[in-house]
């Protein structure tokens, strides 16, 4: 296979949380002797982007560093504003192989939008924001960089305490995703939008004291996530599933007001949009280990349960049990370093099991 078709590859297989095999792919071409500049940059940004849906910012951070520097040396800055050469106008139909060109300026969209992603992940909403402008210019063409900016922007918003933004960016990324057609990339923008409305109807609830309806009737976005959760798993999309359930879990404990747990909206970004991808909460410490001492690998499940508690299990506890036979799943097919980025993550709910 040419580099362009490898990368696509890779990018189909983490797709289905195929970390450890998508990896080898990345990898090779990112080291390739024959391996064009544009193609690299893609292989790093993707390394990236499964790197920190595993949890793994910094790492990520670095990748997606090395993404840009590759890709702004095959590719010049366009003029603020203007799409990207050779870029269709939204809903247009996209040729068939992509030219260097292209492939370079979107490989500076995905580099630069994920180095947002990767703020958000280190709770720093201001530079997520600044990165996310620096972005808009190369995304302005639409596409697939214009349906990532989108995702970055809803995280932003609710990191920023901002729900109403975040269902804005949300209705956003759905329309291009649609354009777009792309399955995988519609699925996850309904995950974000409706993730988005869920943490804005628990706050204008708490706010008014009275249910809220989002607009297409789904409340609390509660059976919208369900539904996402059943089509990824329908699709092989386990990522996008796991990180369904757990926003459905958290839903469903919240109920249409914050009464279920008492979090503000902001508290429900960490385990909201920027759940949509990596799935989960982070504690307000931020401690992987959710207490003063480091839990050792053999005494992580050791405060378990002496009886059977299934008949009594809530609907969101169905959800994250759900949720961890996904992610167990993920970690059987992920490669050493995604698997201790998930060992080690504070994303990782400290309800969801991780294997050691």
């Amino acid at each position: 296979m040419d580099p362009v078709t490898r990368w696509a590859h890779a990018v189909s297989l983490g797709g289905r949380g195929h970390y450890a095999a998508a990896a080898t792919v990345l990898d090779g071409l990112r080291t390739g002797h024959r391996v064009p500049p544009a193609v690299r940059a893609h292989a790093a940004i993707t390394r990236a982007a499964h790197l920190r849906q595993l949890g793994a910012h910094r790492l990520a951070a670095a990748l997606d560093g090395r993404g840009l520097h590759l890709a702004r040396l095959a590719h010049p800055a366009p003029e603020p504003g203007t799409p990207r050469p050779g870029t269709p106008r939204p809903g247009a139909p996209r040729p068939g192989a992509p030219s260097s060109e292209v492939l370079a300026a979107d490989a500076v969209a995905d580099a630069l939008v994920g180095l947002a992603a990767d703020a958000v992940g280190r709770w720093d909403a201001a530079a997520a924001g600044r990165l996310l402008d620096r972005a808009e210019p190369w995304c302005a063409g639409g596409g697939r960089p214009a349906v990532r900016w989108h995702w970055v922007r809803a995280e932003t918003a609710l990191l920023s305490d901002d729900p109403s933004a975040a269902v804005r960016a949300g209705d956003d990324a759905v329309r291009a995703s649609g354009e777009l057609g792309s399955e995988r990339h519609l699925l996850k923008s309904r995950l974000v939008r409706a993730v988005a409305r869920s943490v804005a109807g628990r706050a204008v609830t708490a706010a008014a004291s009275g249910p809220v309806s989002s607009p297409d009737g789904d409340g609390d976005g509660l059976p919208e996530l369900d539904r996402i959760a059943e089509e990824a798993g329908a699709t092989g999309l386990l990522p996008l599933r796991w990180a369904a359930l757990l926003a459905a879990a958290d839903a469903a404990e919240a109920g249409p007001s914050t009464g279920g747990t008492g979090e503000a909206p902001g508290a429900a970004a960490g385990g909201g949009a920027h759940g949509a991808e990596r799935g989960g909460r982070v504690e307000p410490d931020g401690d992987p280990t959710r207490s003063g001492t480091p839990v050792r690998p053999n005494e992580r499940h050791a405060r378990t349960s002496r009886s059977n508690t299934l008949s009594r299990q809530t609907d969101a506890q169905r959800r994250r049990h759900a949720a961890a036979a996904t992610l167990n799943v993920i970690y059987l097919r992920t490669d050493p370093l995604g698997r201790r980025s998930l060992r080690e993550s504070a994303w990782i709910p400290a309800r969801i099991a991780v294997p050691y």
